[in-house]
């Protein structure tokens, strides 16, 4: 068999060279993917991160908002339950439960939207 593969030296020489071609065409296109693989993997987690710094920076803006109207909110109610014993004191003796000043903080209150 070797004397048989040393007669035919060129076409085992070919044979080897061809192979090798084939292999090293099939390495580059596997490293190829990987590098495109790990640059898309890179770019992916970089839009993700900027995503999730842009969703922060919303809801730290959201948030200061919200805690901005609570803090109104809460002023008026307390100026509501402290106006409301005030009036509560007062004598009245109509057939009237809530004398104008009492009116007008249930009208505000009213158009408020509490």
């Amino acid at each position: 068999m070797i004397a048989g593969m040393l007669k035919n030296w060129r076409f085992v020489l070919a044979l080897v060279v061809c192979v090798s071609i084939v292999f090293a065409w099939q390495y580059d296109h596997v490293a190829q993917y990987r590098r495109g693989r790990d640059s898309m993997a890179a770019e992916i987690s970089g839009r993700l991160k900027d995503a999730a710094i842009e969703k922060a920076k919303q809801d730290r803006e959201s948030s200061a908002m919200y805690q901005a109207d609570k803090a109104v909110r809460e002023e008026k109610e307390r100026v509501r339950y402290v106006q409301v014993p005030k009036l509560i004191e007062r004598v009245v003796y109509r057939n009237v439960c809530v004398d104008a000043d009492g009116v007008s903080v249930i009208n505000a209150a009213v158009a408020d939207g509490n």
